[in-house]
């Protein structure tokens, strides 16, 4: 793919360009734009501190921030941005120190000059306007700026600078929980999934043992090659019975991680994930142990699995730097959305974690927390979600958002 290098001359242009960056309209949030030289290499969205939190707080939140920048080879200078509905008003006697989150902005660069960052500008966008924490100091005696310290919103929406990004690699672009929104499912389509669903686990062995569950989908269905054939199929076009197959794989914990990391990875994962659940669901029948007994008891014996690429568990916990494919991640994010809509209230926390798990390979830890925070809603007690919880409600994000692509930069 070639290199898009769009030039923003002024910061009304710079900040035109930063939705485009993040892939969404940001609201509350600090946004890090991050550079190597003067081209930028990725941007980091966070949510604003508690208007509460005192100077120790922030500086600890600043902190961890330019921590996580660190990161990002290579990365050198940055800008950040902040989104606020607060207003900045027009006192003639204000200053940068009185915009808002002005404290907040102070302890960021403070320890991004500690860092060694170069910070290029800092810029607030509020409800009536934009501004530069880096402006001139206020004037004195009450005299008028020369320059107001309050620019207008519509400078950047007049900015044309987006306009500079091919059509193909431009993003359309929403505000932050329209990601997380479910498409429109009628009463009568619902009520004929439940069905369909209840008759696939009359079939099963309820929630009984995993090993069962996993033999008795690879007699009823291949989980790779249903999975590999949803990935391809028009969400609009599912009937009601492929969702129903697809809703029932996902309710053993093993397919549907399986399912997961091969909507993220490819069908090779897919098979590998596969072989993996069969070994261990053998293990677990053989010993009558619990899967995490096997493993240690394999571990123990010389029995383990050697692995030379990142094992399953690597990826799920972002702990490699293969990069999942966006194409096929967006793809079943669609698709997800669409089951969890289908879906009965009791069947939507397997398909709900798996719509956080793949917003969160693409950055959007936000979203990711309301799939969570649902799923949390529907069932209190579901591990998965209580996993998910602890990994992306502490702020990680997956070693591959640091591993800087270089066939597009803006």
């Amino acid at each position: 793919m070639q290199k898009t290098i769009v030039k923003t001359p002024t910061p009304q242009d710079f900040l035109a360009l930063v939705p485009q960056l993040v892939g969404f309209l940001p609201a509350q949030s600090l946004v890090l734009v991050a550079f190597r030289g003067n081209r930028t290499c990725g941007a980091l969205r966070f949510n604003l501190p508690n208007p509460d939190a005192g100077p120790q707080e922030l500086r600890r939140i600043a902190g961890a921030l330019l921590g996580t920048l660190c990161k990002i080879p290579g990365v050198d200078a940055l800008v950040p941005v902040t989104y606020t509905d607060e207003s900045i008003g027009d006192d003639p006697a204000l200053g940068v120190a009185d915009l808002p989150q002005g404290a907040f902005l102070r302890a960021i660069l403070t320890r991004a000059g500690q860092s060694g960052f170069l910070v290029r500008d800092a810029l607030c966008v509020a409800a009536d306007g934009w501004a530069s924490y880096l402006d001139d100091a206020p004037a004195q005696g009450g005299r008028a700026r020369p320059t107001p310290l309050r620019h207008p919103l519509s400078e950047i929406a007049d900015s044309g600078v987006a306009e500079a990004i091919p059509l193909d690699a431009r993003r359309e672009l929403a505000r932050l929980h329209t990601g997380a929104e479910l498409p429109r499912v009628d009463l009568t389509t619902r009520e004929r999934c439940a069905r369909r669903l209840a008759r696939f686990q009359r079939l099963g062995p309820g929630p009984g043992p995993i090993p069962e569950l996993i033999e008795m989908v690879g007699d009823m269905l291949d989980p790779v090659g249903t999975a590999e054939t949803a990935l391809g199929l028009n969400p609009a076009e599912l009937t009601v019975d492929e969702a129903a197959a697809l809703l029932f794989l996902m309710q053993g914990p093993a397919t549907r991680d399986q399912m997961m990391l091969q909507f993220a990875f490819g069908e090779a994962e897919g098979h590998r994930s596969l072989a993996l659940n069969r070994h261990y669901a053998r293990r677990q029948r053989e010993t009558g142990l619990s899967m995490d007994d096997v493993v240690a008891a394999d571990m123990a014996a010389g029995r383990a699995l050697q692995e030379t690429e990142p094992t399953t568990g690597d990826l799920m916990l972002g702990m490699s730097a293969d990069r999942p494919d966006p194409v096929r991640v967006e793809r079943a994010i669609g698709l997800l959305k669409l089951l969890v809509a289908m879906a009965p209230r009791s069947a939507r926390p397997a398909p709900l974690c798996m719509l956080a798990w793949l917003s969160w390979t693409l950055g959007r830890g936000s979203v990711a927390g309301i799939h969570i925070d649902t799923a949390l809603d529907i069932d209190g007690e579901y591990g998965m979600a209580l996993l998910l919880l602890q990994l992306i409600g502490s702020g990680r994000l997956p070693e591959w958002a640091f591993a800087v692509p270089d066939e597009t930069e803006l």
